[in-house]
């Protein structure tokens, strides 16, 4: 299942996508004489889609559609008897030689300070399930190092770390809340697919989204091919 769900995610990534469109037209092109206007046209093909996946409009515009579904939490009024926080990762650096707060990628980081200021808002201190993913086995303790780094008590701090994916982080938080209702934690994009899987494991998920990258604005370069990084 690991395997096929990683074959999907290959092939539909973008960068895969234009490859295969502008191999697929130069091969067209070179090897059969008759369909060489059929061969530019999926080169033709593959460049409109390299600027459409490089430059913000697309982007921004399949954002806005997933982070809408869902509005940040702002009134801890709303939710009086919380008393977890479940943070998802995203990546992290490999350099242990920098500071906690350095050692996240910028997803996870923006995640665990949505985590932080949460956990701030609301009252009775609820704890903080700091739930990593991936290859990497500690990336729950550095999640919770960051956290501690900026003032969370480690008596509030629950780091996991054996999580594969997104469904392995609903599989480590699900018998610390049990049946409890808790704040869910991740990037505003990733949130629906979260949601979707806490909800199935019968948990009650209660969404607040971080890490927003939609922007109503547009710039100049915006409409310029850019590699993200």
């Amino acid at each position: 299942m690991l395997a096929i769900k990683k074959i999907i995610g290959l092939i539909t990534d973008p960068g895969v996508i234009v490859l295969l469109l502008l191999g697929y037209g130069f091969v067209r092109r070179l090897l059969s004489r008759g369909a060489r206007k059929r061969g530019l046209g999926w080169i033709a093909l593959g460049l409109l889609c390299f600027y459409l996946f490089t430059t913000a409009p697309l982007p921004n515009f399949l954002l806005k559609t997933l982070e809408s579904r869902y509005e940040p939490a702002t009134a801890p009024q709303k939710f009086p008897d919380v008393h977890y926080i479940a943070v998802l990762s995203g990546g992290m650096r490999f350099n242990n030689a920098v500071p906690p707060t350095s050692q996240l990628d910028e997803s996870s980081a923006l995640r665990v300070v949505e985590g932080i200021r949460l956990f701030h808002l609301l009252s009775g201190s609820p704890a903080l399930i700091m739930t990593g993913a991936g290859p990497w086995q500690d990336m729950g303790n550095r999640m919770a190092a960051f956290a501690a780094s900026l003032g969370v008590p480690a008596d509030k701090l629950i780091p996991e770390n054996h999580a594969e994916d997104t469904y392995g982080n609903a599989v480590e938080v699900q018998p610390i809340v049990k049946n409890q209702p808790f704040l869910l934690v991740t990037s505003a994009v990733h949130m629906p697919r979260s949601m979707l899987i806490f909800q199935k494991l019968g948990m009650k998920p209660i969404p607040a989204p971080g890490d927003f990258r939609y922007s109503p604005h547009y710039f100049w370069f915006d409409f310029s091919p850019r590699v993200a990084t």
